[in-house]
C-alpha cells in the first residue's frame, strides 16, 4: 500500500539546481556566484509569500493544505541554507587551469607522417 511505503530520496526527480551550479563551474563564461544570487532572489520570494499564506486565519479545514505550506517553507529555508553554503565555498574555490585543446585532427595526421 502507497500510504505504508516510505519515500525514498531516489524516488523524488533530480535536483535542478544542484545540476545547474555543478554545470555552471565548469561552463567557461557563466558567473556562478550570480546563478546563486539569482536563486537566493527567487527563492526568498517564494519564502515570503509562504510565510504571508501561512498568517491568514486557519479554516477548520486547513490542515491538509497547511502541511503542504508548511513543507514548503521548510523547503525554502533548506534552499537558502545551501545556498549560503555554496557561497561560503565559492570564496575558497580555485577553479584548475583550463587545459589546451586537443589538436585538430588534421594536426595529429600530419605528426603521425613526419
Amino acid at each position: 500500500m502507497w500510504f505504508a511505503t516510505p519515500i525514498s530520496r531516489t524516488d523524488r526527480p533530480r535536483d535542478e539546481l544542484a545540476i545547474k551550479l555543478a554545470l555552471a563551474l565548469t561552463t567557461p563564461g557563466v558567473d556562478v556566484r550570480a546563478v546563486v544570487q539569482t536563486q537566493r532572489t527567487a527563492t526568498m520570494r517564494a519564502l515570503q509569500e509562504y510565510t504571508r499564506l501561512k498568517t491568514r486565519e486557519a479554516e477548520p479545514g486547513d490542515m491538509p493544505w497547511r502541511l503542504v505550506l508548511d513543507a514548503m517553507i521548510f523547503q525554502a529555508e533548506a534552499e537558502i541554507r545551501w545556498l549560503d553554503h555554496c557561497e561560503t565555498s565559492l570564496v575558497r574555490y580555485t577553479p584548475p587551469p583550463a587545459k589546451a585543446p586537443d589538436p585538430a585532427p588534421y594536426e595529429q595526421q600530419q605528426e603521425v607522417k613526419s
